[in-house]
């Protein structure tokens, strides 16, 4: 035959058939090579195996958004693709917001709704948990919001805090009392993905969007950071969904979840069932698994000494050997890892059984063959000597309040130069002074309100009392004033300086203050205050002050709120 007799097709002489054809396979193949494990997908299957320990697990995601901040989705939305995830709980945290409170709770359902907001501050994002609906806004200070959680009796994690995105990232490492860290994000895997990842996952989401996300996922960078505040600190870590609904719900549900171990199993009244898991959450009893991989609900990690057994977020005290334990229902091939404060002790395929002595916060990380991404990651166990326990009890203790002695008066508002002002959508109730007032019964500031609601005309209500008189300032260091109100609210200190290129020739520097029924001293450093859009070179111009105002608006509490607020004795120190 005559090379013309193919019909131009030219031969391959190895296998006889034509090339196009060869190629058509070649891509068929890859093609397959590429499609097939994700149409083929499902969670890899466990050995069933007894558990070390007593408590409960109940699973859940933290870190979602809804239509009350930046989310797609509604409270509704959100518990029917929990529903069809699987899990039992999902804690909301809606931006700046509690506004899904009023829906917490079962409605009806097998998921138990938890809110809580996510908090934005000057050092980053905070979740802020285990709070009820709130008269004030957070002050966007990190020690403040951490301040007023202790004193509502919430707590809170750090929001993806090593994010590719500059403005995203954690700040506030240094900040005093107890805070959790987000260790797993979301949002931060898929922006720190490189670009071949995020193609494999475009390509394989409409085939099988949970194995598609599930490959995108990589080992956190933040567990380096956070074995560096384990060293010195008791730091519980948790995964954050941060969903917004831009994939599916249930598909971002469904790759990685929270298993929170509880002594009891939920009663099923939503107020109970709420405290315990938030306690357990803040304690330490909960570890990260990602269900999509394998089902995680029966792992265990247990530390043993004699008659007692302590497990995740527990505190034993350094002596002799403790021996941990780690296990449970567990895929084929799989790695486990035991660090103490980020330094790698011991590796085992298969459960882990390793005696320790020396201090440290002890965490397992457990991997399944051919993944990077760790399957399980537990919270620690801290083995704790004098030294150590004292370190990480200091560290969780917010500073006290100290006030200056050395003072000089500015108002004590017997006869004052303060005055009310308000925007035409806000009320003003009372005169600026009330003659009995004070704290023993003497003259007091008022500041009677109630806040207007925004419209496009006027988007910035406010009330306020309002001193213009020109001062230098710049001998002292800050104000201090004696507060008092009828609720508890957050108002805006302001010590405003001259600015030619500002509205009025006044530009606001500004602090948040708390003030609550009870009359208390409250000191303002000039240091510590800001201004809401400083440039490069600005700075508080103490010798050309112009005015001191104590404000209320929408950013302090929220539009519509009648209160009063007092202050007397204004000082500077």
């Amino acid at each position: 035959m005559r090379p013309s007799d193919t019909g131009n097709a030219r031969l391959d002489h190895s296998s006889g058939r034509p090339v196009p054809y060869r190629i058509t396979g070649l891509l068929f193949c890859a093609v397959a090579l590429l499609l097939g494990p994700a149409l083929l997908w499902a969670p890899l299957p466990v050995t069933d195996a007894a558990l070390l320990d007593d408590y409960v697990r109940v699973v859940g995601v933290t870190h979602v958004h809804t239509t009350h901040s930046d989310g797609t989705g509604t409270m509704a939305d959100i518990r029917s693709a929990a529903n069809v995830a699987g899990v039992d709980f999902v804690i909301v945290t809606d931006h700046n917001t509690l506004a899904g409170k009023r829906r917490e709770g079962y409605r009806n359902g097998p998921v138990l709704m938890i809110v809580g907001s996510e908090v934005s501050t000057h050092e980053g994002h905070l979740l802020a948990l285990g709070t009820p609906e709130l008269p004030y806004r957070f002050s966007g200070d990190g020690l403040d919001t951490l301040r007023d959680l202790h004193e509502e009796k919430g707590f809170a994690f750090v929001a993806h805090p090593e994010s590719p995105r500059r403005e995203l990232r954690w700040t506030g490492w240094e900040l005093p009392g107890r805070w959790g860290l987000e260790i797993l994000n979301g949002d931060s895997q898929w922006r720190a993905a490189p670009w071949w990842k995020i193609l494999r996952t475009t390509l394989l989401y409409p085939l099988n969007p949970r194995q598609a996300l599930l490959r995108l996922m990589d080992r956190p960078t933040t567990l380096d950071r956070w074995d560096s505040l384990l060293a010195r600190r008791r730091v519980v870590g948790l995964a954050g969904t941060d969903a917004h609904g831009i994939t599916r719900y249930d598909t971002s549900f469904a790759i990685a979840q929270n298993y929170v171990l509880l002594e009891r199993p939920t009663s099923g009244h939503a107020p109970e069932d709420i405290e315990a898991i938030l306690a357990a959450i803040e304690y330490g009893r909960v570890y990260v698994g990602l269900g999509e991989l394998a089902p995680a609900h029966k792992f265990y990690f247990v530390a043993e000494r004699g008659q007692e057994r302590y497990t995740m977020g527990d505190s034993v005290a350094a002596g002799t050997p403790l021996r941990l334990r780690a296990g449970g229902a567990l895929p084929a091939r799989v790695n486990m890892r035991l660090y103490r404060d980020g330094v790698h002790v011991r590796s085992t395929d298969g459960p882990l059984d390793y005696s320790v002595t020396e201090p440290g916060a002890y965490r397992v990380e457990v991997y399944v063959k051919g993944w990077r991404m760790p399957w399980i990651l537990t919270n620690p166990i801290y083995l704790e000597d004098d030294t150590r326990r004292a370190l990480a009890m200091r560290a969780s203790r917010l500073p006290a309040r100290s006030l200056p002695t050395q003072v000089a008066v500015l108002d004590g508002f017997d006869s004052t130069m303060f005055e009310t002002a308000a925007d035409p959508s806000t009320r003003l109730y009372a005169a600026s002074v009330d003659l009995d007032g004070g704290p023993d019964s003497s003259a007091a500031g008022r500041l009677a309100f109630q806040l207007g609601t925004p419209t496009a005309e006027r988007p910035s209500p406010f009330a306020a009392l309002i001193n213009n008189e020109p001062r230098d300032l710049s001998d002292y260091q800050g104000l201090v004033f004696s507060v008092r109100s009828d609720d508890t609210y957050r108002f805006w200190v302001q010590v405003r300086d001259r600015s030619d290129q500002s509205p009025q020739h006044q530009a606001p520097w500004y602090a948040s203050v708390k003030s609550t029924r009870t009359w208390r001293r409250v000191a303002i450093p000039f240091h510590q205050l800001r201004r809401a859009s400083p440039t490069p070179d600005d700075s508080l111009d103490l010798s050309d002050i112009q005015a001191l105002v104590f404000l209320v608006d929408r950013g302090a509490v929220p539009p519509g709120t009648r209160g009063t607020i007092w202050i007397d004795d204004l000082v500077v120190y």
